[in-house]
């Protein structure tokens, strides 16, 4: 895999360097294909994977000091086998699930759809405001609800950390919109 995703980033270079030259953006091309290009191996590094799956659910399935709050226990991760696990191959364990876009099997189910709602929110805003490491591609593959209404993440290839500071401005800027102060938006422009 690693020897076509290099031929692909070599494209990607080439395209964007003849993109560049007729480009009108002000930022430069080559840095956001810098940054596709490394998301790229990161996808395919199964031990990267693996200890992003297990800081998520040190952050998000447990509560902060490590003991299952009520908040917290209603998001699944997968844990990790290390002793089948290496570069090219994850091993995780096996969590049933139902896709969040089967909306017959959730009814059938008798799944709170507000509740997995509400969580889904609560748990995405405090990846985003609260922590800063978050999952960068929660598509209905990989987040699923389970038959006890738990929500199960999976695909911890491509994450995201926000540091402190730039999750600040963007509680700021929550605020002033959620407040109506949005003559304030214009400072972070």
């Amino acid at each position: 895999m690693a020897p076509l995703l290099t031929l692909d980033a070599l494209l990607f270079h080439m395209i964007g360097g003849q993109m560049k030259r007729f480009a009108k953006a002000r930022k430069d091309l080559l840095v956001a294909v810098n940054e596709i290009v490394r998301h790229m191996f990161d996808e395919i590094d199964y031990i990267l994977e693996g200890k992003n799956a297990e800081r998520f659910a040190t952050l998000y399935s447990h509560g902060s000091s490590g003991v299952n709050s009520e908040a917290s226990t209603s998001i699944k991760v997968p844990k990790v086998y290390w002793n089948y696990t290496c570069k090219t191959i994850l091993t995780l364990e096996w969590i049933d699930g139902i896709k969040l876009t089967d909306a017959e099997r959730i009814s059938k189910a008798n799944l709170n759809r507000k509740r997995m709602i509400d969580e889904g929110l609560y748990c995405s805003l405090r990846q985003l405001l609260e922590e800063g490491f978050f999952h960068a591609d929660p598509h209905p593959g990989n987040l699923v609800a389970t038959e006890g209404g738990s929500l199960a993440y999976f695909d911890f290839g491509m994450m995201g950390d926000i540091p402190r500071h730039y999750r600040v401005g963007l509680i700021q800027m929550l605020n002033y919109f959620c407040t109506f102060q949005l003559n304030k938006l214009s400072i972070f422009w």
